[in-house]
């Protein structure tokens, strides 16, 4: 009994820490992560900010309802003007730019090709912009699988090589952040694939 008493107070321990380093790894990655929204303020997807004179990355469709200029709300709870800058359609990557500081906290860019089935990642972004003062929603669960090609779905967007998840995204985490447990960007949240059109289902990073 004192034996798997001693086991029980390891494994709780083991336990603490791994979620204090999940908290350690929200907490560093949190400012970087984007609520993206048209040029009135209204609408929103997600983003994930890569340097730090301002450049982000989103989904196409995130910013495809928008013209060159938008607004961009970080955790600080601030809105920053941004502008447009490049789009891949097909890919579904938008890069933009938001203005006003050259010290824009970002994320540490990651490998995608070293991810594997199995390990655990944590999806950042704004599902269903619930946070007012923008902080971002996360989620936390396990690659489910790798290269994971989607046809396009009556449109031209078109999926090649896909980071599949269980971690939960939903409509408004498009663009957001996908990071291993070192904190470091591997993916762009994107899709969902649901047989029953809802929210339910699987979920899909570009790489």
């Amino acid at each position: 009994l004192m034996y798997l008493s001693a086991l029980s107070l390891v494994a709780a321990e083991d336990l603490k820490q791994s979620e204090q380093q999940r908290i350690e790894v929200i907490r560093r990655i949190s400012p970087a992560v984007v609520c993206v929204m048209d040029a009135a303020g209204a609408g929103g997807g997600s983003g994930v900010l890569i340097s730090a004179d301002g450049y982000a990355i989103s989904n196409f469709h995130v910013t495809s309802g928008s013209a060159s200029f938008l607004k961009c709300g970080l955790n600080d709870g601030r809105v920053y003007d941004a502008v447009l800058v490049g789009i891949d359609p097909t890919g579904d990557v938008s890069l933009i730019r938001l203005l006003g500081r050259s010290d824009f906290p970002f994320a540490t860019a990651g490998n995608s090709d070293n991810v594997r089935a199995g390990d655990q990642c944590l999806a950042l972004g704004n599902p269903f912009l619930l946070a007012s003062d923008f902080s971002p929603t996360v989620t936390w669960g396990i690659v489910s699988g790798t290269r994971r090609y989607q046809y396009p779905s009556g449109t031209f967007l078109e999926y090649t090589d896909c980071i599949q998840i269980d971690a939960s995204i939903n409509p408004g985490n498009s663009g957001g952040a996908l990071v291993n447990v070192r904190g470091e960007l591997v993916g762009i949240n994107t899709a969902i694939f649901s047989q029953s059109g809802g929210n339910m289902g699987i979920g899909f990073a570009v790489p």
